[in-house]
């Protein structure tokens, strides 16, 4: 399914050099007060030890649940669930939240968007898909989407390979006190991120698509290493 994906994208590529500026990559992930980042069934490669977790009081461990997303040089500002996500919470993102996120984005931009999402279980959800098929007429990326996305592939999404370490990297370089101030915290580094820097995933993703066909659909940091 990797190897399929990378082939319907770098003809996609091949018939419009800008598509993928235009595809919503999105993604959630879990941040723990003792500086643990849970991405659910993802991995996250480096080449030297970050040193992220952050010790600190156990007794009163608290968690955040935050998504954001990454279109054409906008880092969508974070949308924090008030619980672990299920379909109907990540329906009312999709439907009744996500409009008003975009409204910084251009409408250029808006008017040619693709969602991407990968394939955990509130997103491949029927009521989910229902409302995608209906709201994006086959612009959308996912499991069971009108077009697949491979599963284990954090390495092909941008919220996966940079966004997470990132603000995992600045948000934990001192000790969080409450929610509230760790919420103020992601939402401070994210608007930081230069616009130039969320271009360049897309440039490191489309580089990584011709590294997942050389590795056979496998693992290849090994290559981005070399």
């Amino acid at each position: 399914m990797r190897i399929a994906f990378c082939q319907w994208a770098l003809q996609m590529l091949h018939d419009d050099p800008n598509f993928f500026r235009y595809v919503l990559f999105s993604d959630e992930a879990k941040f723990y007060s003792d500086g643990q980042l849970n991405r659910h069934n993802c991995h996250y490669w480096s080449d030297v030890n970050p040193h992220w977790y952050r010790p600190i009081d156990h007794q009163n461990r608290w968690s955040i649940m935050v998504w954001c997303g990454i279109v054409n040089g906008y880092l969508i500002r974070p949308y924090f669930f008030e619980e672990n996500v299920d379909r109907h919470s990540y329906l009312s993102l999709l439907r009744d939240h996500l409009p008003g996120l975009l409204e910084d984005v251009d409408l250029a931009t808006r008017a040619r968007m693709w969602l991407q999402q990968d394939g955990a279980a509130p997103h491949y959800a029927l009521i989910v898909r229902a409302f995608l098929n209906a709201s994006y007429n086959d612009r959308w990326i996912g499991r069971r989407g009108p077009v697949e996305w491979p599963p284990c592939s954090p390495d092909l999404t941008s919220p996966d390979f940079f966004l997470w370490g990132y603000l995992k990297n600045v948000v934990f370089a001192e000790r969080p006190t409450t929610r509230d101030d760790f919420m103020d915290r992601i939402r401070r580094a994210c608007a930081a991120i230069p616009r130039a820097t969320l271009l360049r995933t897309v440039d490191s993703f489309q580089n990584r698509l011709q590294l997942c066909l050389e590795a056979n659909g496998g693992n290849f940091e090994q290559l981005l290493r070399g």
